[in-house]
């Protein structure tokens, strides 16, 4: 279970937190611990966060724990507070990099920078590489290990491989256009706008 972002930005908010570096999930158990005298593991976070994928059903306790540390007595509380209807039932607007065929095009504006990737196979995995690149720090053949992008968010690239080089990346500010090009249509120039 991924939480919905309404749950995401709070937690970031009350932590300070950006979870662009793999650390962040250490001290947010830590102040989780602090704050509720309860814990949460690591790797439970980083699912709940969006940064690990599966299938597993969140927990009470757990569920608890996160509304105890965002100042709320239970999950149902925090959920009643925050009008979201059900932990289920969110939208989400972000495309997840493995759910996209390989040679699916994404085109991405932010700033006065546009980035255009291709989804490759890459070391057994999904990655994005960049095939241009205006304004950014990116070049092309640059790879990228995206687990998701969404428009008005960051894109953030826990990896960037670039010939024996490796880094990350984070944009300067939010998305403000995330268009997909499914491989069908690669060449025809008419793009899928994520806009909801």
């Amino acid at each position: 279970m991924i939480l919905s972002n309404i749950v995401i930005d709070d937690i970031k908010s009350k932590s300070g937190l950006l979870f662009d570096q793999a650390k962040d999930f250490e001290v947010l158990a830590k102040l989780i611990l602090e704050v509720t005298q309860r814990s949460i593991g690591i790797t439970t976070l980083k699912r709940l966060l969006g940064y690990i994928d599966d299938d597993h059903r969140t927990n009470s306790y757990t569920l608890n724990t996160i509304a105890l540390y965002l100042g709320y007595s239970t999950w149902d509380a925090y959920l009643l507070a925050r009008s979201v209807d059900s932990i289920w039932g969110f939208q989400d607007t972000a495309v997840y990099v493995k759910s996209l065929d390989v040679n699916t095009e994404i085109y991405v504006k932010y700033m006065d920078r546009v980035v255009r990737f291709k989804v490759i196979m890459f070391h057994e995995e999904k990655a994005l590489e960049v095939i241009q690149a205006s304004n950014s720090s990116l070049l092309p053949n640059d790879i990228l290990l995206i687990h998701k992008i969404e428009k008005g968010k960051r894109l953030e690239a826990e990896k960037v491989f670039r010939g024996d080089l490796i880094g990350n990346y984070k944009t300067s500010s939010e998305l403000t256009s995330v268009e997909i090009s499914n491989p069908d249509d690669i060449g025809s120039n008419d793009f899928m706008h994520t806009d909801p």
